[in-house]
């Protein structure tokens, strides 16, 4: 509203300044003028929500895509801590097979012939368990590049709508 009187003043000012023009004339370019404002409004009216919209979707992908990173990163911590448990277990059973094979006295044969048991059960259930990780880290990688790859379409539809602005 304050654009357009400040238009209409300016354009009366200067309509002042040369040999006046029929009326009808001037009412002419007024109203063109006019026309002209209020379709330059409309537009930046029209366009103000889109980008809002835009921006709010590019800040709300980035949550989702900073929240799966951040997942992945866990997991993949989870999956070496699971790894190195796994490699501990199989040469501390590679240690009892040994003192097996070595050992002559019967009872202490027994005893560890059942704790090899033991640890070869625990070092096939945690070869499932870093299966499961690894299944696990190759989902959230997966669902990061998706999630990253919609980011990248978010933020390339700011920048064509940032270009298409007036400058």
């Amino acid at each position: 509203m304050k654009l357009t009187v400040l238009f209409v003043s300016i354009c009366l000012g200067a309509s002042a300044q040369t040999p006046p023009p029929s009326d009808s004339s001037v009412i002419q370019t007024l109203l063109s003028e006019v026309h002209q404002l209020r379709l330059a409004i409309e537009r930046t009216n029209s366009i103000g929500p889109r980008i809002q919209l835009a921006v709010e979707r590019a800040r709300t992908q980035q949550q989702v895509v900073l929240r799966l990173s951040d997942q992945l990163d866990n997991a993949r911590r989870d999956l070496e801590s699971r790894q190195a448990g796994e490699a501990r277990i199989a040469e501390r059973i590679r240690s009892l097979e040994s003192e097996v094979n070595q050992t002559t006295d019967t009872a202490k044969r027994t005893s560890l012939d059942r704790d090899l048991r033991a640890f070869k059960s625990e070092v096939e259930q945690m070869q499932r368990s870093v299966e499961a990780q690894r299944a696990r880290e190759a989902d959230l990688s997966s669902r990061l590049r998706s999630e990253q790859a919609t980011l990248d379409g978010l933020n390339d539809r700011l920048n064509q709508i940032e270009r298409s602005l007036p400058q």
